[in-house]
């Protein structure tokens, strides 16, 4: 009898299980209405975070690496939100306690939700256009390569990319706009700036726009954060030669966040990155120049 009951109990368990599963013509009818409705820019996300390899199945190609690695909401207008089991996504959680979706759908076992932030607060994104700055390892400036495409494979750290500043003789002096993965394994799109040491290495932008605000975020790649074992790596951000924001990052900070006052008008912008010992220091950081924040998603 007590068998009898338990394999009742776990196909009535089974087929409440099956019923709460989004059938992959759930994922294509909610694909095809947001590609109906999307605009250039828009993020998408999904949740719960399992279902990350569905979205990118099903709207790959609609989810560039800036937009798959982004730091925070700040660049995005709308964002698209595919929630299965009722479950949100992270990034909203500020956003769903400000306000209700401009737009919710249903496809079988998955819901839609758009929300519709406002004009973006960045004005200008150091991270994409790295190709008009300056690279310096102290007094040199370091070289424009264009080469090929090295490692990026399962525990071998961040892509070093096709076009970079090298800064060397050590290979991984460069100064590159990849992916890499921080202390919580998730992917951030950021310059790869390794320090030479005490020796600074300086990324600056020429004469750029201020609309007010920095604000850099930066980590470690996880392999060598999650140690702890090594030393602080140390950035500061320079408006015309003048320290406006610095931030320490010790092992255990993860991404980090900072935020520093610019001014506004025009002006040459660094970022410098130092470090007591800079072994295994595979810093990575993503910046932009932003106005006033937003009410909601900054």
């Amino acid at each position: 009898m007590l068998l009898a009951l338990v394999t009742l109990y776990e196909l009535l368990a089974q087929g409440v299980i099956d019923a709460r599963v989004p059938a992959h013509r759930d994922w294509s009818a909610a694909s095809r209405h947001i590609r109906e409705h999307h605009r250039d820019g828009d993020l998408i996300v999904s949740a719960p975070a399992w279902t990350d390899p569905l979205l990118r199945r099903e709207l790959g190609d609609l989810l560039p690496a800036a937009q798959a690695g982004r730091s925070d909401l700040a660049p995005f207008a709308r964002v698209w939100e595919i929630s299965a089991r009722g479950r949100r996504a992270a990034d909203l959680v500020a956003v769903r306690e400000a306000r209700e979706p401009d737009e919710t759908s249903t496809f079988g076992a998955l819901t839609v939700r758009r929300f519709d932030l406002g004009p973006s607060s960045v004005a200008f994104d150091l991270t994409s256009n790295l190709r008009d700055a300056q690279v310096r390892r102290g007094d040199r400036t370091c070289t424009w390569r264009r080469s090929t495409a090295q490692g990026g494979g399962l525990g071998t750290g961040p892509l070093t990319p096709a076009e970079h500043f090298f800064c060397g003789p050590e290979p991984w002096l460069w100064v590159g706009e990849t992916v890499t993965e921080d202390l919580d394994l998730q992917p951030r799109h950021c310059i790869w700036q390794h320090p030479a040491g005490t020796e600074p290495i300086t990324t600056t932008y020429r004469n750029v726009a201020l609309p007010g605000r920095v604000v850099l975020h930066g980590g470690i790649y996880y392999l060598h954060e999650r140690e702890r074992i090594h030393g602080p790596v140390d950035v500061r951000v320079l408006v015309e030669g003048r320290e406006v924001g610095r931030m320490r990052h010790e092992d255990g900070d993860g991404w980090r966040r900072m935020e520093a006052d610019t001014g506004t008008g025009t002006g040459d912008v660094t970022i410098e990155v130092t470090a007591p010992d800079a072994n295994m220091r595979t810093f990575c950081w993503a910046a932009d120049l932003r106005g006033p924040a937003r009410e909601v998603g900054e």
